[in-house]
């Protein structure tokens, strides 16, 4: 026979009900052991996946340009420079001690060659002084007549010369413009000597003119 439920009873089935949804909710959820190997299941399948899969070919990356290694640029695996060894430190010091001599020894030449240049130098003034070389002969005057030829027979020739607009005539011997003198009349040439003491024994010989 049906009978009227009471509030406590009613309390105890709900708690009842509420219970077994719990349950029956944590028992649909997997183990974490299972999720773990559900995930590593998975990440096998597109790991092969992944390794049956074409590898993509970038053509951009290929068509760039190479940058071209610089020798003189720093490198990121040398930190600092490796300090000189006993060895080459004795090398360094013999080289400097060598060029050090090596110098020392061209100025010593140097200032020898130099020393006796200037012996030289002083012996050749002194010779000069003791010695003095003879003046150099004076210089006799520019014979400005033009030989136009000669008249006469060949043992009295007549030498024809032209001083600027006029004639000058005269035979071997005479003086011409009271410088020069006639020393030899040829066919074509005359030999000019000069009046003046110091010009004794100098001669200049002039050619014919011809046309104008």
């Amino acid at each position: 026979m049906a009978r009227k439920v009471s509030a406590r009873e009613g309390v105890l089935l709900g708690v009842l009900a509420a219970a077994t949804l719990i349950y029956f909710w944590v028992s649909s959820k997997p183990e974490p052991g299972t999720r773990f190997a559900a995930a590593k299941s998975a990440a096998a399948r597109k790991g092969k996946d992944d390794a049956f899969r074409p590898p993509v070919v970038r053509m951009d990356l290929l068509a760039s340009q190479v940058e071209s290694y610089d020798e003189r640029g720093r490198d990121l695996f040398k930190y600092s420079q490796r300090p000189p060894s006993v060895a080459e430190v004795r090398r360094l010091r013999e080289e400097a001690a060598r060029r050090q001599r090596e110098m020392e020894e061209a100025n010593r030449r140097a200032a020898e060659e130099a020393a006796l240049r200037q012996k030289d130098v002083e012996e050749q003034a002194k010779q000069i002084a003791l010695h003095p070389p003879p003046p150099p002969p004076p210089t006799p005057p520019a014979i400005n007549l033009r030989y136009l030829g000669y008249l006469g027979p060949k043992d009295n020739r007549i030498a024809v010369f032209e001083d600027g607009k006029e004639l000058v005539v005269a035979r071997k011997g005479e003086v011409v413009k009271d410088q020069f003198k006639v020393v030899d009349v040829k066919w074509d040439t005359v030999v000019m000597g000069f009046v003046k003491p110091e010009f004794k024994g100098m001669t200049q010989e002039l050619a014919m003119t011809r046309g104008k």
